[in-house]
């Protein structure tokens, strides 16, 4: 029989299995003699016809009838029918009356007397239940596209699918959402014309809701021709809003640039035709005000109903005249507001309009915005609806633009200031906008716009000034992915070239310079910047550029080794932090590392992190993560730590940063050397190596060194970290950092003393001692106590032990290290045969590594209370141990008090991840509540 299954291709459908689990139901009550019926309702695109194919495959047992509605066939009584059933005709004519005559007639005549319409019905039911018990296979009809359906089809089979039970019979019908009854032909003239609002009433229906993004990155995977970048994958994702159809739309019609990231994408991209037309059939339906009005809707991001009457131009229009649009539920009128049921109905209305009319609409839009309320509306509509150059026009739109900063974040104020230069006639004041609207693109962390704007730019810069402004805005996109060294001689050269033309901003060009050379580990280079920048300010400057003098001066005394002379100025520094700037507070808390006051850093990076969300500013944000980072692991925050340097590898990655990528990812070679996870640790530090190499990233390549050391020391190898940090001593510019050779110094001293390198450990000692009582921290002079006490021998090592043990409980902000200090304090007591004394502060080093999840330190300090003869104490010492190092920070975090959404935004997982773990942990801990995780690990 021609109506067996025959399989369409399978292809994979992604984030469906709700749905696909509803129709196996559907089937299996086939199967069991239940019968079942089902339609699925969706908008166009959604993938209702795909989700019926993948029926049809997964009914391998069935024997299957399909047909589809089709528009020239809506006014053909009983043509779908027809279809449908064509492959049943010879057991159609075997029935008997009275089901034979009228089934023939509406199959070939297309007509059937009212009085015949049971029997009708009642012969299309018997039809169906005698071909599946003939074939001894279960039976499926698939109606697609149901509303297009002619209506006396539409009915017959509506009557049989309500009437199934008892048969192994599923009838599956889809249908555009938002349907009612067919338009076309129904029975004859004499039937009766009820009015049902249900398409098929009396059957369930399932209404497929727009994808979830992961469904949609997920096929974007499967489609594209290529791996595509994560920018544009997230531009596509964004614009499809849960439609399958416009996503593969996407991937056809952008050209391979375009796909490449190497052209800009539309904004929004364009709609395949075949997807538009069907998000425009019911609009093109309606009067022509409602249309006007749902086209000017279209153009408007919030949509104010008070405003699209005024801009209709009709002073008597009134809500009513949207009333056809929501009837066919195409918009909602809340409030004040019209909102579109689905957001690519905007979207084909507007990418329907032709050019004048847009034109028109926009204008019409633009002289109803408030400019000083909603400037980037203002200044979209103001620029699409002209269509000549307008000097006085422009200068409105960039006086919106800086008022979009303010309102709507830095890249909305890239839009607005590009509007204006192409509004504006004159070449120069056209360059000066272009080049602003490129920095609010960089600053909002958006590269490849920025590049763009600024290519745009500069043909058009005549004077000294402008050329080199672009030149500062393009050496700061070379500082996200290009050698560090390079970029610090770029932006010195671009900062004394800015001296006679805009001396605040030749300042920003030099500290930038400094900061790439720090990057690098360049001092010199920092200083050579510091050296030009300095006389620049003035003491009468604001305080900003006040703050940023003292913070440059410090740092390069700093860097020089004169720490009593570089603290008062990174004081001052910091107390100018009020400064309400992300990259102000960033390089306050750069100086309140230098300082070692790790509270004040966590404050001031927290700040700028925040300041920078607020603001828009990408640009920041992995600055200003990194040194959060470096706070949070500092004082023992080691899941934050975690979390915040996976938060800022990835916002690095996003915006295209790749230098500070790195960075994140030598802080989490740091991490997973604290946590004790070798292969990690060791995978990181190579892949933070060849990049560090790549982009002469000192500060980097260093971090990852002191990572691979720390984990050496934890697995007891000294020798291998001995020669790990002192090959950074003499590290040279992009492969080491002056300040990493002072902050490791306290590992430095530990890995010699274990190997009997005296000198050397004396010698960094010294200068870390410098450092340590110049700046005063209770922090880093326990760390200068414990380095004499290493170097001690009996009482008087003990006596410098207590010593920084009193430092660290005045600090209160550096668990672990104190954990670490009572470690090799209890080493040294247990050497010199005190046991009783060794043995209390083995044990709180213990409980501290045990509850960071240090897992290394835990079996170095077992080992040490092994040796004194004395059993470890309190709850199992193995139970947390047992956890992976995932489950070790999902179980700190969540003993901290996060939720599991708050665990999956950290860690950048699912929160059903993090369920699915915490099931895990609780059944390895022999625990039931969060309770008791909180109290096992606080």
């Amino acid at each position: 029989m021609t109506g067996r299954n025959t399989e369409p291709p399978r292809v994979r459908l992604r984030g469906r299995d709700t749905e696909q689990r509803v129709l196996t139901d559907v089937l299996d009550r086939a199967r069991a003699r239940q019968g079942a019926s089902l339609l699925v309702s969706g908008g166009p695109g959604r993938g209702k016809t795909a989700l019926l194919d993948d029926t049809r495959v997964s009914a391998g047992d069935f024997t299957v009838l399909h047909a589809s509605g089709i528009d020239d066939e809506a006014d053909l009584p009983f043509a779908g029918l027809q279809r449908l059933l064509h492959p049943l005709a010879d057991v159609a004519d075997r029935l008997p009356d009275p089901w034979c005559g009228p089934l023939r007639d509406a199959l070939t005549r297309g007509t059937v007397a009212d009085a015949d319409r049971l029997a009708l019905y009642t012969g299309l039911l018997e039809l169906l239940s005698r071909t599946a018990a003939d074939l001894g296979r279960p039976l499926l009809l698939c109606v697609d596209d149901a509303d297009r359906l002619d209506a006396p089809s539409l009915d017959a089979l509506s009557f049989t699918a309500r009437r199934l039970g008892g048969t192994p019979v599923a009838v599956v019908f889809t249908a555009c959402e938002g349907h009612g009854k067919p338009s076309g032909s129904r029975l004859p003239e004499t039937a009766a014309e009820p009015t049902p609002d249900a398409l098929v009433p009396g059957i369930a229906e399932h209404l497929l809701p727009p994808l979830e993004e992961r469904a949609i990155h997920d096929i974007l995977t499967d489609r594209a021709p290529f791996t595509l970048p994560a920018a544009v994958r997230s531009a596509l994702v964004r614009a499809a809003h849960g439609n399958p159809a416009a996503v593969l739309g996407f991937l056809r019609g952008l050209s391979r640039a375009q796909l490449l990231g190497e052209e800009p994408l539309p904004e929004p991209p364009r709609l395949p035709g075949r997807l538009r037309a069907g998000f425009l059939v019911p609009y093109h339906e309606l009067p022509e005000q409602t249309r006007h009005l749902l086209l000017l809707t279209s153009l408007n991001e919030t949509s104010r109903l008070h405003m699209l009457l005024e801009a209709s131009g009709e002073p008597e229009a009134t809500v009513g005249a949207l009333e056809p649009a929501e009837e066919r539920g195409l918009v909602r009128v809340e409030g004040d507001t019209v909102v579109f049921t689905d957001p690519l109905t905007r979207e084909a209305i507007a990418q329907d309009a032709p050019a004048g009319r847009l034109r028109a609409a926009h204008h019409a839009l633009a002289g109803v915005c408030d400019p000083e309320l909603s400037p980037v509306e203002f200044a979209r509509h103001a620029a699409a609806g002209t269509s000549t150059p307008d000097a006085a026009l422009a200068d409105t739109v960039s006086e919106a633009a800086h008022r979009a900063r303010r309102l709507s974040g830095r890249l909305s104020a890239s839009h607005a200031f590009e509007r204006a230069a192409d509004l504006s006639p004159d070449s120069d004041e056209r360059a000066c906008r272009l080049t602003t609207a490129s920095y609010e693109a960089y600053m909002a962390g958006n590269s490849d716009r920025a590049s763009r704007l600024l290519a745009r730019a500069r043909p058009l810069a005549v004077s000294d000034r402008r050329r080199v402004t672009a030149d500062y805005i393009d050496a700061q996109l070379a500082m996200r992915g290009g050698n560090a060294l390079d970029v610090a001689e770029r932006l010195l050269t671009v900062g004394k070239e800015l001296v006679p033309h805009d001396r605040s901003l030749a300042l920003r060009a030099l500290v930038r310079s400094a900061d790439s050379a720090s990057l690098a580990g360049d001092a010199a280079l920092h200083g050579r910047a510091a050296e030009i920048a300095l006389p620049l300010v003035r003491p009468d400057d604001p305080k900003p550029m006040r703050m940023v003098a003292s913070f440059l001066e410090g740092c390069a005394i700093s860097f020089r080794g004169d720490y009593p002379g570089s603290t008062p100025l990174l004081r001052e520094a910091t107390g100018l932090a009020e400064i309400a700037k992300p990259s102000e507070l960033i390089w306050a808390g750069v100086s309140g590392l230098r300082l070692g006051d790790a509270p004040f850093v966590r404050s001031a990076t927290s700040r700028a992190v925040e300041l920078g969300r607020l603001r828009g500013e990408q640009a920041t944000m992995p600055a200003a993560l990194g040194f959060l980072v470096f706070s949070e692991f500092w004082s023992g925050r080691f899941p934050s730590a975690a979390g915040t340097a996976l938060t800022g590898l990835r916002v690095s990655r996003e915006s295209g940063q790749t230098v500070w990528a790195t960075q994140h990812l030598a802080s989490l070679a740091m991490i997973a050397a604290i946590q004790g996870d070798v292969d990690t640790c060791r995978i990181r530090a190579r892949a933070v190596a060849a990049q560090a190499s790549e982009n002469s990233l000192g500060l980097a390549a260093a971090l990852a060194a002191w990572a691979l050391a720390v984990l050496e020391l934890s697995r007891g190898n000294a020798a291998e970290a001995f020669f790990r940090l002192r090959a950074l001593v003499h590290a040279t510019p992009g492969h080491g950092h002056p300040t990493m050779r002072l902050l490791t110094a306290p590992h430095f001293v530990e890995a010699a003393t274990r190997m009997g390198e005296t000198e050397w450990a004396h010698t960094s000692l010294a200068g870390y001692r410098r450092w340590a009582e110049s700046v005063g921290n209770p922090s880093t002079l326990a760390l200068a106590a414990r380095g004499s006490g290493l170097l001690a021998t009996g009482e008087e090592a003990a006596d410098h032990f207590e010593s920084a043990l009193a430092l660290h409980r005045a600090c209160g902000d550096d668990d672990v290290e104190h954990a670490r200090t009572q470690l090799l304090f209890g080493a040294h007591l247990r050497r010199i045969r005190l046991p009783g004394r060794a043995r209390e502060h083995l044990y709180n080093a213990l409980e501290t590594f045990e509850r960071f999840g240090a897992r290394l330190w835990v079996r170095q300090t077992r080992a040490e209370l092994r040796a004194i003869g004395t059993a470890e104490r309190g709850p199992d010492p193995s139970s947390t141990s047992e956890l992976t190092a995932q489950q070790q920070q999902i179980a700190r975090l969540v003993a901290e008090g996060a939720t599991n959404r708050e665990v999956a935004a950290h860690m950048f997982i699912s929160p059903r991840t993090v369920e699915h773990h915490l099931r895990g942990i609780f059944r390895k801990l022999n625990i039931r509540s969060r309770v008791d995780l909180a109290r096992m690990f606080n």
